[in-house]
């Protein structure tokens, strides 16, 4: 039983591998389905937090979230919560016990901020050009342990870019991790009609 058990196991991770492969491939592609509306971005951070809350306590972590409301974006909700679970999944997995994770949401200029910050074990130099590839884990010890695939991280990139948004990170070695994720902010008042958009285009690719 225990064997059958552990294919079974096995199996429904390579599933999640598979599914997770074909999201970034549509996306990559524009070919993922996505409903632009207007987002509050701070209100969606804020429900999100509040959701993976007790993750956090399970691991005796803090987790606080500081959104300023009405920060409004042109997104599929769905899609941007998901790049707020993996970032929030990803301080998680790398925060050990007693530390703390934050998200943040402010506006400057004419773009929205989105920042995940944690007090964890921080990223080498070196990995840093790698972390949002597709399979990459700094840690791969760890990784294993606690079962990620290294594919958290290559979703929400490409999410980002679906979104013409850019997705960064700051990190330094034992002194934790900031993503930072930058969006254009909405044009439109709340409550207005967005223009509908063609799908199957795929929006361009922002680079430092």
């Amino acid at each position: 039983m225990d064997q059958i058990g552990s294919a079974l196991e096995e199996t429904e991770r390579l599933s999640r591998i598979v599914e997770n492969l074909l999201t970034i491939a549509r996306l990559d592609a524009g070919e993922a389905r996505m409903e632009k509306v207007h987002v509050d971005l701070g209100e969606l951070a804020a429900e999100t937090t509040e959701q993976m809350k007790l993750l956090a306590e399970e691991k005796s972590l803090s987790m606080r979230c500081y959104a300023r409301p009405g920060v409004y974006v042109e997104g599929d909700r769905s899609r941007l919560r998901q790049v707020m679970v993996n970032l929030l999944d990803n301080a998680l997995k790398y925060t050990p016990g007693g530390g703390e994770i934050e998200m943040r949401v402010r506006v400057d200029e004419h773009r929205a901020i989105l920042e995940v910050a944690d007090t964890g074990a921080g990223i080498p130099a070196e990995a840093l050009p790698h972390v949002f590839e597709r399979f990459y884990r700094a840690d791969k010890a760890r990784s294993r342990e606690s079962g990620g695939a290294g594919l958290g991280l290559a979703i929400a990139k490409a999410i980002c870019i679906a979104h013409d948004a850019e997705i960064k990170i700051a990190s330094s070695e034992g002194q934790g991790s900031r993503f930072i994720v930058e969006l254009p902010l909405s044009n439109a008042e709340p409550g207005e009609p967005l223009t509908p958009q063609p799908t199957g285009t795929a929006a361009s690719v922002k680079r430092d």
